[in-house]
């Protein structure tokens, strides 16, 4: 019997079916390996391998930089910022500058490099070009001479620096300082932090002319180091892990004072003794300025004699949520916008969507407009203020006639701020036209800054003056800085007077008493005493913004769970598991009030301490002292 043979085209088919199949793996992972190695390929990304700082401090207290650091570049890049502070906030609030004076900016190779220098707020920005800077790792060597660096105080001298600045947006796989001293100077102590602004980790090897030493502990001998002479003292700062993104190594170096020259006080100290009866006189004038202000405010800076607190079962009519926590504290906040803004999405006007969270970012949300424009009769300025704010933005979806419909936290970094001046004066207005203030508390509050900053300006230019004008008014250098001291005080006194000059008027009393009336019930409505009120989902809804506002949004939850079984329609979640759980749903409203407000508003800094606790600062952290700050390709 022989074998039937299939037709010609039907064998065709069968074979070409047959070989589909065996490469249909082979493609598969083909495409897949194009899809990922393209974009790997296009990625962008820098890494700092090493930043090695070599400091000298010199016998004049002039402190010279070295910073060679060795950059990862993937992908395609022109360049790097190297930002480093030179002003600095003093916890006095006055500032100090850092005389930075840049030597030189060169490749690995010693070859120089372009670079372009210019102030980024506080910061002096080096726009640095690497040639090469492609899938390739480069090393930039910036030196430069800081003139004000080391920091004098009564026993000891000291130089606390911020080695590597903790505003790097990149790792940092290994940092290291050395820092070379003068051989006369005696009981040398180091500490060394690392970490984020203000840890105190201590993830680095501290060595001190060739010994290692633990932090603060008194100098070894000395030994020869290299380019440093050998009688000279060498500290070298190793971090003992990766530093991550926005993590730093900051180092303080303290050693005996009457070494290093530093600017004369001796003579002014003794100018102070002499004169002591003409500056006792002085030492008058901020006690008089404090006794006037301290008249003024006690017949129109305080508040008429607060009430009874009666329990109230509702807001004072006709006040929204932002109003009363700015009433409450004379001030609005960031809480008071977001209360606002939580309000409005409970009356309808807007929708608010949580946004899946991406590994490696914070939670972002989406806010939705449901109403047009046309559709905003009967609300406040405050409410209009605040959606022109959030949806008055470039970027975000726009709807068909090109109003922006939705605006995600994202779009409004950088933008929203802008909006908060004109949010907050809508609020204070609000109060004002209530007759709750007779002027608004800002405008009081700034007319006594302002007084006390044109006082204080006028002594620093006293100051500017010097011994010049001391001699032409007959007085001491001791004396002129006595006056100086005094007048800086008086206008310091003015100032913080101006904090609580405010006053509310008596129905401004009145409306407060009510809202603290209102506060006892959101905090005790889970009470025995008012457990008669009928507690629903509408009134949950209802009181939630003024409770965000008044900081009782936890104790509010809490009262109705159980009673809330659906999550509210304005707010989309992630979905609960387990169901509806009003306290699980305010905790998520916290949540999206810190991450939205830090998106729509910025934070200053402050950078004035020691790097060892005892006399002259507070102790040191990571990211404390001078220098620092960071830097970014581009």
């Amino acid at each position: 019997m022989t074998a039937r043979r299939l037709p010609a085209a039907t064998e065709a088919r069968r074979l070409l079916a047959a070989t589909a199949a065996r490469r249909l793996p082979v493609a598969l992972l083909a495409v897949f390996w194009a899809a990922t190695g393209s974009a790997l390929c296009h990625a962008r990304s820098i890494t700092i391998e090493e930043f090695l700082a070599r400091i000298r401090v010199e016998n004049s207290a002039d402190v010279v930089v070295e910073e060679s650091i060795a950059f990862r570049f993937e992908g395609s890049w022109n360049g790097v910022h190297r930002q480093i502070p030179v002003i600095e906030n003093t916890r006095q609030g006055f500032s100090h500058r850092l005389r930075l004076h840049v030597e030189s900016v060169a490749g690995g190779d010693g070859s120089p490099l372009r670079y372009e220098s210019s102030r980024q707020h506080n910061s002096l920005d080096l726009k640095i070009f690497v040639p090469g800077a492609a899938d390739a790792v480069r090393t930039v060597v910036i030196r430069y001479r800081l003139k004000n660096a080391v920091r004098f105080f009564d026993d000891h001298d000291e130089m606390y620096w911020n080695v590597t600045g903790d505003e790097w947006p990149y790792p940092i796989l290994e940092a290291k300082a050395t820092i070379g001293l003068p051989g006369q100077l005696d009981n040398v102590r180091v500490n060394a932090f690392t970490g984020a602004y203000g840890s105190t980790g201590r993830d680095a090897s501290i060595t001190l002319d060739g010994v290692a030493h633990e932090a603060d502990l008194a100098a070894g001998p000395a030994a020869e180091a290299g380019a440093i002479a050998a009688a000279d003292h060498e500290v070298v700062v190793r971090t003992t892990r990766p530093l991550g993104i926005r993590q730093g190594l900051t180092v303080a170096v303290a050693w005996n004072a009457g070494v290093l020259r530093k600017p004369s006080a001796g003579e002014l100290l003794w100018g102070w003794l002499v004169d002591n009866l003409a500056t006792g006189g002085l030492l008058l004038v901020p006690l008089v300025v404090f006794g006037g202000l301290f008249s003024r405010w006690k017949r129109f800076g305080r508040d008429p004699r607060p009430g009874p607190v009666v329990v109230a079962y509702s807001p004072p009519e006709g006040l929204g949520p932002g109003e009363v926590g700015t009433l409450i504290d004379n001030s609005p906040d960031m809480r008071d916008i977001m209360a606002v803004i939580v309000d409005l999405a409970v009356r309808g006007m807007i929708r608010i969507r949580e946004q899946p969270k991406a590994w490696f970012s914070g939670r972002t949300y989406t806010f939705e407009l449901l109403r047009p424009t046309s559709e905003w009769t009967g609300l406040s300025e405050i409410d209009e203020a605040v959606l022109k704010g959030l949806f008055g933005q470039a970027g975000g979806d726009r709807d068909a006639q090109g109003s922006v419909a939705a605006v995600t936290t994202q779009n409004l970094e950088q933008k929203f701020y802008s909006h908060l001046p004109g949010i907050k004066t809508a609020m204070l207005d609000a109060l004002v036209s209530h007759g709750f203030y007779t002027t608004r508390p800002d405008t009081v509050r700034n007319s006594y800054v302002t007084a006390g900053v044109v006082v204080a300006t006028f002594s620093v230019a006293l100051a500017a003056a010097g011994p010049t004008v001391a001699a032409a008014l007959g007085f001491s250098t001791a004396t002129a800085i006595v006056a100086v001291g005094c007048g800086l005080l008086s206008g310091l006194i003015i100032a913080a007077f101006g904090l609580i000059m405010p006053a509310r008027t008596p129905k401004g009393a009145a409306a407060l008493d009510a809202i603290r009336g209102f506060e006892e019930f959101l905090g005790r409505v889970e009470s025995h005493r008012l457990a008669s009120l009928p507690l629903t989902p509408e009134l949950f809804e209802r009181y939630l913004p003024y409770a965000m506002a008044l900081k009782l949004d936890s104790r509010w939850a809490q009262a109705f769970e159980g009673i809330c079984k659906e999550p509210p329609r304005w707010y989309v979640g992630e979905g609960h598991l387990n169901g509806f759980h009003s306290a699980s749903f305010s905790s998520d409203m916290q949540t999206m009030s810190a991450c939205a407000g830090a998106a729509m508003q910025s934070v200053p800094r402050s950078s004035d301490s020691s790097g060892f606790s005892g006399s002259g600062g507070g102790g040191g952290f990571s990211g404390g002292g001078s220098g620092g700050g960071g830097g970014s390709g581009f």
